[in-house]
């Protein structure tokens, strides 16, 4: 009967520990923020092919024929439609890509947080810009950024929440994943019937909106959010020396 009661008594038997509150902010953070990615993406391509590559717009557009230009070098002459794509293409691979940047931008420059703050103000105004068809380039520039700045920074602050060997992290980024589905269900059927309904700015725009939220929840839980760990090459430990045959 003792060894019955030390069993229950155990600590494997306690109730496992809650996660903290910075997890649910930041999550809610990524739910606006992949609201407004995927709003103004199930917008994209429809609005190029429908109106902003259309002759009369097109010329209107700051740097499309030079961009034009240099990809139907590449590729050759290119419909309305190849276009688009290329285009769409292009914004897609960078923004996936400048994470890279961002990541290094948090660590060694501003900090997670301020980098954070940075790709949201510039995600809101990339999508405001987008309600404007002069600067429909320039916008998916600001949104690439933006992307890159927000993206890496608010994923390594949620790992950051937990120390190292806590069995709660894995199901933290479960729900952080979660969290990102949620966004990206509900973004197309939202900016979408806007888009279609009301017009290319409304849906845009609510893609602004959605940031903006994001950032305020992002703000309102700042006292709950992981320090930053801003480093210095001069801080990063020795790296070993080469042996032979390591390079090949």
């Amino acid at each position: 009967m003792s060894s019955m009661t030390k069993a229950h008594s155990s600590p494997a038997h306690t109730a496992p520990a809650k996660h903290p509150p910075g997890l649910a902010y930041l999550s809610f953070t990524e739910v606006w923020e992949r609201f407004s990615f995927y709003g103004m993406q199930a917008l994209l391509v429809l609005y190029m092919v429908d109106h902003a590559l259309q002759p009369e717009q097109a010329q209107g557009i700051w740097g499309l024929d030079g961009l034009r230009n240099g990809l139907e070098a590449v590729f050759g002459p290119l419909s309305t439609q190849a276009f688009a794509s290329q285009i769409f293409g292009l914004y897609t691979g960078f923004v996936y890509f400048t994470p890279v940047f961002g990541g290094m931008l948090g660590d060694r420059v501003l900090g997670q947080r301020r980098t954070v703050v940075l790709g949201a103000l510039l995600l809101a105004l990339g999508h405001t810009l987008m309600a404007f068809e002069a600067a429909f380039l320039v916008a998916l520039v600001v949104l690439v950024v933006g992307c890159g700045c927000l993206k890496g920074n608010i994923s390594a602050q949620v790992g950051q929440l937990y120390p190292k060997g806590d069995p709660r992290r894995s199901h933290a980024f479960s729900l952080f994943n979660l969290a990102i589905n949620i966004g990206g269900f509900a973004a197309p059927l939202i900016c979408g019937t806007l888009g279609e309904t009301l017009g290319w700015a409304w849906g845009f725009g609510a893609a602004a909106v959605g940031m903006l939220i994001g950032l305020g929840v992002y703000l309102a839980g700042g006292r709950h959010m992981p320090p930053d760990t801003v480093r210095s090459r001069r801080s990063d430990p020795a790296r070993p020396t080469l042996q032979p045959g390591d390079r090949r």
